[in-house]
């Protein structure tokens, strides 16, 4: 105890309270637990480490997910600061009979679900689509287990997905799989043309309810005779959604779907590309490397004094030097300018690609704005520089984040990202 420093008692603020979910009267777990986090909503401390998935499930509630992770979350993070070597998932398309059926990760499903292992042979023989991450030798770290619905399950109309697995292994929770794995089904859904996509799952799994919330899957209203919670998201959005706001669009019906406001065009050099957007090169395919930078949910930092960025923008990620193309779309969710490193790593957290000597060097005698952002999708075809130029998205090549105010350049952002305008 004595290597450490010892925080004086804090107060825990009622608005914490609140938006962290917690009800009254608190139990003692509760009462500890909330104080822990007025330590981090006070920035009496960078980061909390827990393997406690109802605090992390509070956490995220109190907009804290990015500071509060589990202890492989926190060495990975770590790794990413000190630019330590690492080794990230891909997420790899099986069939169901190339599913190891002895895999740990199937052991509490098992005890959760009667009937799972003749469930499981019923996949294998109908080689249905899955979605895996990791292949290490503590087995798979996620799996999706998705079919193609025919019947309109729950009342849900037209060409459906139903999503009948979705599981993160107990030794990889707190790092992002969940994220990097949803994405990939986003990815799956998307290339089938599907228009819905659905879940059916326990109300007990607090942190899987807030995760498929948090992109976007609404609840029904109903239960299944197991009491499932069915758990739907809409992937077409119509000309009436259009009065949406921009950032709430995109959870709703994103990833691929962008309401084009206040667009604006950002410069990235390619090396920065590269770690932001490992799934940009060829070799990686649609589902990338890293688990930051393959996420939904990414962290861009600039030197960049443009103040006109708001929570909504439409950002245009273009790539200088080799490619001179627009290659990534995304949308802001949130913005903050800061001269101190410490501050900038903080709010960034777990969505950081960056490391600790990359985010110093970055805040050197200037001051940096980071921005957390939705990433909507990659561009299959990435619109070039002359092509933009024709279409007066730009005006000549960008040495800095502008704003498009063209309108006939907007309406021509809009119809090619196929948008509602």
């Amino acid at each position: 105890m004595r290597q450490w420093s010892i925080l004086d008692p804090l107060e825990v603020p009622q608005e914490l309270i609140s938006r962290a979910g917690y009800t009254k009267p608190h139990s003692p777990n509760d009462d500890v637990d909330s104080h822990m986090l007025a330590a981090i909503y006070s920035n009496a401390a960078d980061f909390l480490i827990s393997q406690d998935k109802r605090l992390r499930g509070h956490a995220e509630r109190a907009g804290l997910g990015n500071r509060v992770m589990t202890i492989q979350g926190g060495i990975e993070l770590l790794e990413r600061l000190f630019d330590e070597p690492t080794t990230f998932p891909t997420v790899r398309q099986l069939k169901g009979y190339q599913l190891n059926s002895h895999d740990p990760l199937f052991e509490s499903l098992r005890s959760e679900y009667n009937g799972f292992d003749v469930w499981l042979q019923k996949v294998q023989r109908e080689h249905r689509d899955c979605l895996v991450i990791g292949d290490s030798p503590e087995g798979m770290e996620g799996l999706a287990i998705l079919k193609t619905e025919t019947d309109q399950p729950h009342g849900i109309g037209g060409r459906v997905l139903k999503v009948c697995t979705f599981k993160v292994a107990e030794h990889a929770v707190g790092t992002k799989r969940g994220e990097l794995l949803l994405k990939s089904t986003f990815g799956y859904a998307r290339s089938g043309n599907y228009e819905k996509m659905y879940v059916e799952v326990l109300p007990r799994h607090e942190n899987l309810i807030f995760l498929l919330d948090a992109f976007g899957f609404r609840d029904l209203g109903r239960r299944t005779r197991r009491g499932e919670m069915a758990l739907v998201k809409d992937l077409c959005p119509t000309s009436n959604d259009a009065s949406v706001h921009p950032l709430e669009f995109n959870r709703r019906f994103g990833p691929y779907a962008v309401l084009v406001s206040k667009p604006f065009v950002i410069p990235i050099q390619p090396r920065w590309h590269r770690v932001l957007f490992p799934e940009a090169s060829r070799q990686h395919g649609m589902f990338g490397t890293t688990a930051a930078g393959n996420a939904i949910l990414k962290a861009y930092l600039t030197r960049s004094k443009i103040t006109t960025l708001t929570i909504g923008s439409t950002i245009l990620f273009y790539r200088s030097k080799d490619a001179r193309a627009v290659t990534s779309i995304g949308v802001i969710e949130d913005l903050y300018r800061s001269t101190d490193p410490s501050v900038i790593r903080q709010f960034v957290g777990q969505r950081t690609v960056y490391t600790d000597s990359q985010i110093r060097q970055l805040c050197r005698n200037t001051s940096v704005l980071a921005i957390l952002f939705r990433h909507d999708r990659l561009l299959s075809e990435p619109w070039s520089f002359h092509t933009l130029i024709d279409n007066n998205v730009l005006k000549g090549p960008p040495q800095t984040v502008q704003k498009v105010i063209d309108k006939g350049a907007l309406k021509w952002i809009s119809d090619n990202l196929d948008a509602v305008y």
